[in-house]
């Protein structure tokens, strides 16, 4: 990751979680715009999680693996409005964190030291 020249010390990654029209039809989302509904629908819980003014609530890997929330404190991130240490868990139904966990896992496995209490996930 690099906000120019490639010479930034972070290192960015996205993870995807495959959804289809069943999860739209558990929130009630219905028709051709069910999916653009359900993506809202994060996006306003994790606006809520974070407090406001574009802050994103993220959670060490380490902590999202074991379901839990250590502390107050988080390690820095890129992200330039802000993070508010939060329990993830609570922002994603428990499909899609499963679905998070076991990728993050494997990547571990192919990339040894991808999981790190030094590493943020950040919500939507």
């Amino acid at each position: 990751m690099s906000f120019s020249q490639r010479a930034s010390k972070w290192a960015n990654a996205a993870l995807v979680v495959t959804v289809s029209s069943k999860d739209f039809d558990s929130l009630n989302f219905y028709g051709p715009l069910a999916g653009v509904e359900f993506q809202r629908e994060f996006e306003r819980r994790a606006a809520t999680m974070g407090g406001g003014n574009f802050v994103v609530p993220v959670q060490t890997v380490t902590d999202f693996l074991e379901n839990k929330l250590s502390g107050a404190s988080v390690p820095p991130s890129s992200y330039r409005m802000g993070v508010k240490n939060a329990s993830l868990h609570n922002l994603f139904p428990s499909y899609i964190t499963e679905a998070l966990q076991n990728s993050i896992s494997m990547f571990d496995k192919e990339l040894p030291g991808f999981i790190s209490s030094n590493a943020l996930l950040h919500g939507v």
